[in-house]
């Protein structure tokens, strides 16, 4: 669908060049990072995660809606960064709802986080199929039906809610994250133009999505037993260092099939990120700043990677060359890979 399964291709199905593309959507993590700031204080000020959930929900219909079916530019510019406001505050107020709902539920987050991965993996791999054969409307059409049937079930589930940035710590572990996400980001960026370099098309693509998310699975469910016996930021490491085996196979991957791969070892990048990423932002937070520090993290070590990965990879393809992109992708895993080396040598091991 447009969001989240085939922006990049939507936007060059628009007409939009590798720059102009990277631009909106950075100007579309702009919006993100707001909407997140902004959510993460209302759910701590208003004491509630529901209403908010379901508001930023009913943003997101709105404005897919006008992005779909209203081709005046100015109209479809507007929408799309009203999307990208309300849309990864869905995202990421349920991780907060989750952990906040008790040590129990918090205890499975990776297992919850594999379902996710599980809708993405079928519905990247559907979105493809259906946009090849039928059209972005139609496959956008099916999301905004998914979208309602969201709506109908948020409805049922009971609402829970339970000084930040003096938080050292806090601090540190956000930049940290910062630095290993830019790469990871600049690599999503990179995958569509990669895949069609090689000859590969939008199903190629939602193939490529669907190895990636049920690659995820796995490694969402055991990763917090894994934390039971390996500190979070060993796995942070970890993370850095598959990156670094996914950037060389997508870049010197001679044809779709070895790209896949690249999807493959996606269970050792994402996964552990975000779970990782969520158990230590919780762990070293206040307990009356619980939502707002995690939205505010995952705004800035999410959304901002976002808009330096994906504004750099195509400033440099659009200006350079799809070689040049790859060889500035490689250095910014490189610095993530010592960014996770000093986090590991100045934070003391703890396992979950």
């Amino acid at each position: 669908m447009l969001i989240p399964f085939l922006q990049y291709t939507f936007l060059q199905y628009k007409g939009f060049s590798p720059i102009e593309t990277a631009t909106l959507i950075s100007f579309y993590t702009v919006s993100e990072i707001l909407g997140q700031l902004i959510a993460g204080c209302c759910c701590d000020k208003l004491k509630t995660i529901k209403k908010i959930f379901i508001f930023s929900l009913l943003g997101v219909m709105f404005s897919t809606a006008l992005a779909i079916f209203i081709n005046i530019k100015i109209l479809f510019y507007i929408s799309f960064v009203i999307m990208g406001f309300f849309y990864y505050i869905l995202t990421s107020i349920l991780d907060s709802w989750v952990i906040e709902s008790g040590e129990n539920a918090k205890s499975k987050i990776g297992f919850f986080r594999a379902f996710g991965s599980t809708g993405w993996a079928f519905g990247a791999l559907a979105s493809g199929i259906i946009t090849e054969r039928y059209g972005y409307h139609i496959s956008n059409t099916i999301y905004l039906i998914m979208l309602s049937l969201t709506l109908l079930i948020s409805l049922k589930i009971k609402d829970t809610v339970k000084e930040l940035f003096n938080n050292k710590e806090y601090i540190l572990t956000v930049i940290i994250l910062l630095i290993i996400c830019i790469p990871f980001r600049g690599y999503c960026q990179l995958v569509p133009y990669r895949i069609e370099y090689v000859g590969g098309n939008t199903v190629n693509l939602g193939i490529f999505n669907f190895i990636s998310s049920i690659s995820e699975i796995a490694m969402l469910i055991l990763a917090q037993k894994i934390m039971h016996k390996l500190s979070p930021d060993k796995l942070l490491l970890l993370s850095s260092l598959g990156l670094f085996l996914q950037i060389l196979i997508l870049i010197f991957g001679s044809n779709i099939n070895i790209i896949y791969i690249s999807a493959v070892l996606q269970a050792f990048t994402l996964p552990i990120i975000l779970v990782v990423g969520k158990i230590i932002i919780d762990r070293i937070s206040p307990s009356n700043l619980k939502t707002s520090s995690q939205l505010v993290a995952f705004a800035i070590f999410n959304s901002v990677s976002t808009i330096i990965g994906t504004a750099s990879v195509g400033y440099f393809i659009e200006k350079f060359s799809l070689d040049k992109a790859n060889l500035f992708l490689l250095g910014c895993n490189m610095l993530s890979i010592l960014g996770a080396l000093y986090y590991d040598r100045n934070i003391k091991d703890r396992t979950i």
